[in-house]
């Protein structure tokens, strides 16, 4: 079971209200996993769902997370949680399934030998 946190639920209603408010139309919330970034995978919360697989949507409290049916074990017991620092505020995900963590925190990997990056604004900066 998914757990959102608070702060990460207030952000979430905020965002999906936001959305709203600019498309007239109403959406709900899609966290992916897409392969690569500084790991494995890498966290994807979005409020445009473009259905390219099977979702299946999880309550998590009051609120919808649609999740690709085929990744919801990769996620089963994932906490998201919001949090605004210095730097501008973000979401953070805390994966019991994830053997290394990214210094991003927003990617990871199931096995403890994948090599992940600690300092992430090297694995991001342009390449000459």
């Amino acid at each position: 079971m998914v757990q959102i946190r608070p702060a990460a639920a207030q952000e979430l209603k905020r965002l999906l209200h936001q959305h709203t408010a600019h498309t007239g139309s109403s959406s709900q919330i899609c966290l992916t996993l897409e392969p690569g970034g500084c790991a494995d995978w890498t966290y994807q919360l979005t409020s445009n769902i473009t259905p390219q697989r099977p979702l299946a949507t999880l309550t998590c409290g009051d609120i919808n997370l649609a999740v690709p049916v085929d990744q919801v074990e990769l996620v089963e017991d994932l906490t998201i949680d919001y949090a605004e620092d210095l730097m501008g505020g973000g979401f953070r995900f805390t994966n019991p399934l994830a053997q290394r963590t990214c210094g991003c925190g927003n990617a990871f990997a199931l096995s403890a030998d994948t090599p992940v990056t600690q300092d992430c604004t090297a694995a991001h900066l342009p390449t000459p």
